[in-house]
């Protein structure tokens, strides 16, 4: 009896820590510079309307669509 009590201790204690795993760290300057240049290129290679040097760009970026 006692094993069971300790054999459910012992997993409920890893099963609550599976579920509420450590929060995601805060995201650096850095990383959160990259990202936003990301989405500009994104936005800028998602238009309809591209000049011939947005085209090149989004070529050179790798965002082609």
């Amino acid at each position: 009896m006692i094993d069971k009590l300790i054999l459910s201790a012992v997993l409920g204690t890893v099963g609550y820590n599976g579920l509420f795993p450590d929060p995601p760290q805060p995201l650096t300057p850095w990383q959160l510079q990259v990202k936003a240049k990301e989405a500009s290129k994104s936005a800028v290679c998602e238009k309809k309307k591209k000049s011939k040097t947005v085209k090149e760009l989004c070529k050179r970026w790798g965002k082609n669509d």
